[in-house]
């Protein structure tokens, strides 16, 4: 086997020149690899150093960057997830320096910051991000300069479940029983009270959707639920626990974790089948936090992410509403927390709710014109059911509500076509809740005269404004079966214009009217309280007026817009 080798050119010899170059580049090859290894040493050298100097430190950080939380950052929490907040924290690092959660209902915050109080937190973690949202809706309603608040995704929820006795809960769920059972009235309902409890606020607006947004149905049943409404989750599982009929509570699944944990009665969630609700609990900050505080709150979000067993052991469920791993039975169910839009929505259902409950202060216009005598029904005339239709009205009202009665028809007292019966009086004083009904039932003994309409209803709105009372819903309940007959008064277009320049929105005194039989001038009554934001309603048939009335008392809370 031969080697092929190079064969130089014939008579050619390699040069002295030549063989110096050769060796000049070998030599630079072994300097350039000398200058290598030296760098590479020097590295390792300076890495040992650095790494022995900071084993050294006693005040190093953990590695994570931004993992501690700064020692003052304030942080403001709802009892309800303090402890849950409180132990993220503990376990976001040992040498992480202690930082101190102050507890405070979320109420008592919104409403602090819709006053425009100066927030004293960093972060506030609410039990529901409705408060964030009722927070902000009441401050600009009222105009006044608030905090602005940056709402961030859910850290946390728990879904909102009927709370009862293991034979009731056995009984609703075996009935598929839900939100739009409540219209049954088979069951007692206890309400913690949504002006200060997140689930209630929640469960009104399940009640809303289960109901189709119907606004009669909803008010009627708000109602309904109002004499049993209690002030805290724990009065109402208590009661829950106590009842000796049938009677579910408005709760938190977490709520119930806790309660049956001390309990003697244990009671069990039953997840309502038709509408699931839950609140979602938010990292709440102010707009224009400093860079430190954002990272801190990117540090806690992601400990609560990645804390389900902690916040299991506190009853509550992660941001995607998942159950516990431990969970049994409908617990099992991933009921997904609310969407900002929804946080919204229970904040609005709660103001509903509000308007609803408000106390009552009710200037009760009755028509006493002649033509009330006519017969209605062959033993009844106008008046005598009128009077039937008024006591149950009033005893519709609740206790807290105050009413006044005046009677109209042409000139009762000169040329004044209205007088005052019976003063401004609480309804829960027994002697002038009876004194109402008396009159009530005695209105035949004032009938007389022409209809004396558009001055009475003028002066009764001017009353009304001139004594507003924050706070309750001021109305004039006009009652009437005929047409204005005072040619010496105000016309129609008159009376609108005048109470166009007493309307205030934001202090509305409407005008609920009602129109009993066929002679009724219905076309003005629609007008009159549409410039007030009220409502018309017409009773054709005689046994129309005791439906009609109680209807027009019973929604005098959602006018205009009962549907």
């Amino acid at each position: 086997m031969s080697r092929l080798q190079p064969n130089p050119a014939t008579g050619e010899t390699p040069t002295r020149a030549a063989a110096r170059a050769a060796q000049r580049r070998r030599r630079s090859l072994i300097l350039l690899g000398l200058v290598i290894l030296l760098v590479v040493a020097l590295v390792v050298v300076i890495g040992v150093v650095f790494a022995r100097g900071a084993a050294d430190e006693p005040d190093q950080k953990p590695a994570a960057a931004g993992a501690c939380l700064p020692e003052d950052l304030r942080i403001t929490a709802d009892p309800a997830v303090a402890d849950a907040v409180q132990a993220v924290i503990a376990g976001i690092g040992a040498d992480c320096p202690a930082v101190a959660v102050t507890t405070e209902q979320s109420a008592v915050t919104a409403d602090a910051l819709a006053a425009g109080g100066e927030p004293d937190f960093d972060v506030w973690v609410p039990d529901s991000a409705m408060w964030p949202a009722r927070a902000t809706g009441q401050a600009e309603r009222t105009g006044v300069d608030a905090a602005e608040l940056v709402v961030g995704d859910a850290v946390a929820s728990t879904p909102v479940v009927f709370a009862a006795t293991e034979p009731t809960a056995t009984a609703i769920s075996s009935a598929n029983a839900g939100f739009s059972s409540l219209t049954q009235r088979t069951v007692a309902v206890v309400l913690p009270d949504p002006s200060a409890v997140a689930a209630s606020s929640a469960a009104l607006l399940a009640l809303q959707t289960a109901v189709a947004g119907d606004a009669r149905t909803f008010t009627a049943l708000a109602l309904s639920l109002d004499p049993g409404v209690v002030p805290t989750a724990a009065d109402a599982l208590t009661a829950a626990a106590s009842a000796t009929t049938p009677t579910v509570a408005v709760a938190t699944e977490q709520a119930v974790h806790q309660y049956d944990e001390g309990a003697t009665t244990k009671l069990v969630p039953v997840y309502p089948a038709d509408v699931k609700p839950a609140v979602s609990i938010p990292l709440v900050t102010l707009a224009g936090a400093s860079g430190d505080t954002a990272q801190a709150v990117a540090t806690l979000r992601t400990a609560m992410a990645d804390a389900d067993d902690v916040l299991a052991e506190h009853g509550l469920r992660n941001a995607e509403g998942s159950p516990p791993a431990t969970a049994t039975g409908d617990g099992e169910t991933t009921i997904a927390a609310p969407a900002p839009a929804d946080s919204t929505n229970q904040a609005e259902a709660l103001r509903t709710w509000q308007v609803l409950t408000a106390p009552s202060r009710m200037l009760s216009l009755n028509d006493v014109s002649g033509s009330m005598l006519q017969q209605a029904t062959p033993d009844m005339r106008r008046i005598d059911l009128f009077e039937q239709a008024a006591v149950r009205a009033v005893n519709s009202l609740s206790a807290d509500s105050s009413l006044a009665t005046w009677v109209f028809s042409s000139r009762r007292i000169g040329g004044q076509d209205w007088q005052e019966i019976v003063p401004f009086g609480s309804l829960g004083d027994p002697a002038h809740k009876q004194l109402t009904i008396d009159t009530a039932n005695g209105l035949d003994s004032l009938v007389g005269g022409g209809t004396g309409l558009y001055d009475s209803v003028l002066a009764a709105v001017k009353y009304m404004r001139e004594t507003y009372v924050p706070g309750q819903i001021n109305l004039v309940l006009l009652n009437t079966d005929g047409v204005n007959e005072d040619d010496d008064g105000l016309d129609l277009p008159g009376l609108l214009a005048e109470l166009e320049k007493l309307r205030d929105p934001a202090n509305p005194v409407a005008v609920i009217a009602i129109g009993y039989g066929p002679d009724t001038d219905q076309s003005a009554l629609e007008q009159i309280a549409a410039a007030t934001d009220g409502a018309a309603y017409q009773a054709l048939q005689p046994t129309d007026i005791g439906t009609v009335l109680i209807d027009a008392v019973t929604q005098r809370g959602c006018r205009p817009s009962c549907g």
